[in-house]
């Protein structure tokens, strides 16, 4: 079995190519698939493998505060878990993000910021598109969220 420490270089190196792909290549009719289909779910098959292998030792009160929560992922095979969750949701996060802001049309050098925030910080990534995306359409509202008229 690899060790959680070669595991985590790999998820890190793995995301790379997505998000080169949202940045540079968001329209070619490709990267979404490969976005969702190879990156996000090789990271969800890790994290199934990581969390199943793994799901005897974990303590059923670990969530149940923040202390417990600190003291779980003070585990290195508990952080990496935690670790490439946040990869493969911020991943998916910049692929809503950038299939978004083509369907608007914002501009693709500006959504730069956005996906590098998105990958570097997650949620305040995505507060960002969404105030751009305002900014854009004067209306507030989220990736998927718009309900169309069409039935």
């Amino acid at each position: 079995m690899e060790s959680a420490e070669t595991i985590f270089a790999i998820a890190n190196t793995w995301i790379l190519p997505g998000w080169l792909l949202l940045l540079f290549a968001p329209a070619w009719k490709y990267t979404g698939k490969i976005v969702f289909y190879v990156i996000i779910a090789v990271l969800a098959i890790t994290y199934a493998w990581l969390l199943l292998s793994d799901i005897g030792s974990f303590d059923p009160e670990a969530g149940s505060t923040l202390a417990n929560i600190s003291k779980a992922f003070a585990n290195p095979r508990v952080a990496l878990i935690g670790w490439i969750h946040y990869l493969a949701f911020d991943m998916l996060a910049g692929l809503l993000i950038a299939v978004d802001a083509r369907r608007v049309g914002v501009n693709r050098i500006l959504m730069a910021l956005p996906l590098f925030l998105t990958l570097m910080t997650g949620p305040f990534g995505l507060l960002i598109y969404i105030l751009i995306r305002f900014a854009y359409t004067r209306k507030p509202g989220l990736p998927l969220l718009e309900v169309s008229d069409e039935s």
